[in-house]
């Protein structure tokens, strides 16, 4: 993995390239990643593998004209190549109407969420690891299929005008479905953290085996309006479309969800469960971003959602300027979260009088943007609830579904602790109406 001086030299020698090439403005990034796998089918391991890769881009202008090429060779002749083949883009290319120059010097706090267990991973751990998750499932005759991946990131960044940024991180990831031997059932469970020390795969996989068994021979189930309680997967399967959904100049311009009358925004308006708190914070222990947005602005904790009011959109470089405003410093991730005590799993099936329980949600497409709404499936576990018990499992079911209702005043009624699910903090949700549209086939 580049080290950051080898990593800004790059950046700075196709700088130089571009300058001598004509460019006006320029900005190089480079992203080199390095990530180890294992994948596994019908109970054995079947891949195993390390792969590494550098990408290099070169953006650059010419009055006003913008050029952009990328290659993944660090070497010398091939860094003045990347250069001049953006150079010639950009002079044959129109004039770019939003074009700002290249950020200056910013500064910048260190990235937090790297760990030197994940960026150089334990093989023998790991096998071990993977030992034991397919034996948690053989022992319970389910057929298990997934992934167990470990990697590294390095970004780096240099602009014409003098900004310079770097920084790592790691992430791992833990995944398994599980079948019942029948074909009647099926479970899914994940995690992921930074730090792969504090990845529980075992729970991931039992987590998965158990819901495969639980959900056998499901009942069916007519389709309709009902009360569920949403696993944070399920959660984290539909809002972030909702995410997608906060920024400043579709608002503006009058195709978003928080689009107002009259051209204004629906900003200071209590859309969501008064409990509910949405913000963006790079230095979140559990779920840490780079400290600088995609733009390279240095990125802070920013509130987007409190107490149900929609407090921020993100203003892009070019779209704060339209609007005499500053660009926003994020948002670099999303923590959902309640401002009450977070009510548990347990809590919520026992006060829950008649509904489903929801362990995910698959093949999920965005209908309308100004109403957030989707459609999906449901996916690898669905449970019948009454009288605050679990009952037996049903079939999937077909979903039309605004995430605006969803989490609109009157819909939510009690929400979990946060759960990681990268770039996520997301909780489980119950709420007392949930639109499903026909039946599924499908485990």
């Amino acid at each position: 993995m580049l080290d950051r001086d080898e990593a800004l030299k790059i950046c700075e020698t196709v700088l130089a390239h571009a300058k001598a090439a004509g460019a006006e403005d320029a900005t190089v990034s480079l992203r080199g990643t390095a990530q180890q796998h294992a994948r596994f089918a019908d109970n054995r391991i079947t891949t195993s593998g390390r792969a590494e890769d550098v990408q290099i881009t070169a953006t650059v202008w010419v009055g006003r004209r913008r050029g952009s090429s990328i290659g993944n060779d660090p070497a010398a002749d091939a860094l003045k190549q990347l250069a001049d083949e953006a150079v010639q883009i950009a002079r044959v290319s129109p004039v770019h109407r939003e074009y700002l120059p290249t950020l200056g010097p910013q500064t910048y706090p260190d990235h937090r969420g790297y760990a030197s267990a994940t960026a150089n991973i334990d093989l023998d751990a790991r096998a071990k690891t993977l030992n034991a998750m397919l034996s948690t499932c053989r022992s319970a005759r389910i057929i298990g299929a997934g992934f167990h991946t470990a990697g590294e990131l390095a970004t780096a960044e240099a602009t014409a005008n003098g900004n310079r940024r770097y920084f790592r991180s790691t992430n791992a990831d833990v995944s398994v479905t599980a079948r019942s031997a029948d074909g009647t059932g099926s479970g899914y469970f994940s995690a992921d953290h930074f730090d792969l020390s504090k990845l529980n795969a075992q729970q991931v996989v039992d987590q998965a085996v158990s819901k495969a068994v639980k959900s056998r021979q499901p009942k069916p189930i007519e389709p309709g309006t009902y009360p569920v309680i949403l696993e944070a997967q399920a959660v984290a399967d539909l809002v972030g479309f909702l995410t997608n959904s906060l920024d400043a100049r579709t608002t503006d311009e009058g195709r978003s969800a928080f689009s107002g009358k009259d051209g204004k925004s629906r900003i200071g308006e209590k859309m969501f469960n008064e409990k509910l708190n949405i913000y963006s914070d790079p230095m979140h222990a559990d779920v840490p971003a780079a400290p600088s947005t995609t733009e390279g602005i240095p990125a802070t904790r920013i509130s987007l959602v409190r107490n149900g009011v929609l407090e921020n959109l993100s203003y892009s470089r070019f779209w704060a300027q339209e609007k005499k405003k500053d660009p926003t410093p994020g948002p670099v991730n999303y923590i959902f979260e309640s401002s009450q005590a977070p009510v548990s799993m347990d809590d919520m099936i026992k006060g829950m009088e008649r509904g489903l329980l929801i362990t995910r949600f698959w093949y999920v497409r965005l209908i309308d943007g100004r109403s957030i709404m989707l459609t999906g499936l449901t996916r690898d576990g669905v449970w019948w609830i009454e009288k605050g018990q679990i009952r037996h499992p049903v079939g999937n079911l077909r979903f039309n579904q605004s995430v605006l209702a969803m989490l609109a005043p009157w819909n939510v009624e009690a929400i979990g602790a946060p759960e990681r699910k990268a770039p996520l903090m997301v909780p489980a949700l119950r709420l007392s109406g949930f639109t499903f549209t026909s039946v599924s086939d499908a485990i």
